[in-house]
């Protein structure tokens, strides 16, 4: 049975994790577009025999980080199913995080200043204290 901690954990681990994929999908886009714009290049040279186009630093360079896009990627959705299990690295981290800001106190979770007083309804529409 988990307990609280743990799954507000792995509810955060989970967002962390999503925050990173959309990122990574992000960048592999600009990356694919950058390629498509360089290899329309019309000064670029033919490959051996007229086939293709010949690599060039700025290509190779596009394909490297294209491949350590990917394998980030991979590395993610390993912790993905890692933190559906409960465990990983990720989780461990946001347990401490979590612990660090005062897990056992609610008071940290909610929001601040007049919420916690009560005092929300009187200062809907306009009314006083």
């Amino acid at each position: 049975m988990a307990t609280e901690l743990d799954r507000i954990a792995k509810k955060q681990a989970k967002q962390r994790i999503d925050k990173a994929q959309k990122k990574l999908s992000i960048k592999r886009h600009n990356i694919k577009a950058a390629q498509k714009a360089h290899s329309a290049d019309p000064n670029r040279e033919e490959g051996l025999f007229g086939y293709g186009l010949k690599s060039t630093k700025k290509s190779k360079s596009l394909n490297k980080k294209l491949r350590k896009n990917k394998k980030t990627d991979a590395w993610l959705d390993k912790q993905y199913e890692k933190v559906d299990k409960g465990k990983g690295l990720i989780m461990d981290l946001e347990k401490k995080d979590i612990v660090k800001k005062g897990f056992p106190s609610k008071a940290k979770f909610a929001g601040g200043g007049i919420a916690l007083r009560g005092l929300g309804r009187a200062f809907m529409k306009g009314g006083k204290v």
